[in-house]
């Protein structure tokens, strides 16, 4: 149905339905780890740069912000055919974010945007997966968007962390 990957819509939804960028992150890295040779440079790993640049440059971290920005910019140089296949404006992303970059370092308040499309067939399968797919629960507050990083549930990551050092723990202990 889709010619693109759900991932990649989802993460578009995330972009400009609700503007949780911080979801965004988390939609494309599994893709990224998953379905990809993770290379560090890949167009998937400069959209997730962008969406986390917009998180920071929200909170107003601007030196995070301002970090990720300029990583994505060079990637997105470096992979302007792929932004192409992704049907996304090439010139048009560039230059945004080029303003976008200006506005981190001169400090400025956060400012929503929207990555341009180059065609209408991407608008339709967004479309088209909004209405199928697309089911935001009830809409989180903005204070938790803002600053999901610090209030989501980690416990099942803290369990899994602690549960590998423990296995590691017990395989040193073991080889002794």
């Amino acid at each position: 149905m889709y010619s693109y990957p759900l991932s990649y819509l989802s993460f578009l939804a995330h972009f400009h339905e609700d503007r949780d960028y911080f979801e965004c992150h988390e939609v494309l890295e599994e893709f990224w780890k998953e379905k990809t040779d993770q290379a560090p440079d890949s167009v998937w790993v400069g959209l997730i740069q962008m969406a986390v640049s917009l998180y920071h440059h929200r909170r107003g971290n601007f030196i995070g912000a301002k970090k990720l920005m300029t990583k994505a910019v060079a990637i997105f140089h470096k992979r302007e055919e792929e932004l192409g296949e992704l049907s996304i404006d090439r010139e048009a992303l560039l230059h945004q974010l080029s303003c976008r970059l200006r506005e981190i370092e001169n400090e400025e308040s956060f400012t929503d945007m929207a990555i341009p499309f180059s065609d209408t067939k991407i608008v339709k399968q967004y479309r088209d997966f909004l209405q199928s797919s697309f089911l935001p629960a009830e809409e989180p507050a903005a204070e938790y968007i803002y600053h999901k990083h610090k209030m989501r549930d980690r416990s099942d990551v803290l369990a899994a962390r602690e549960e590998s050092l423990r296995t590691r723990r017990q395989l040193a202990a073991a080889a002794k």
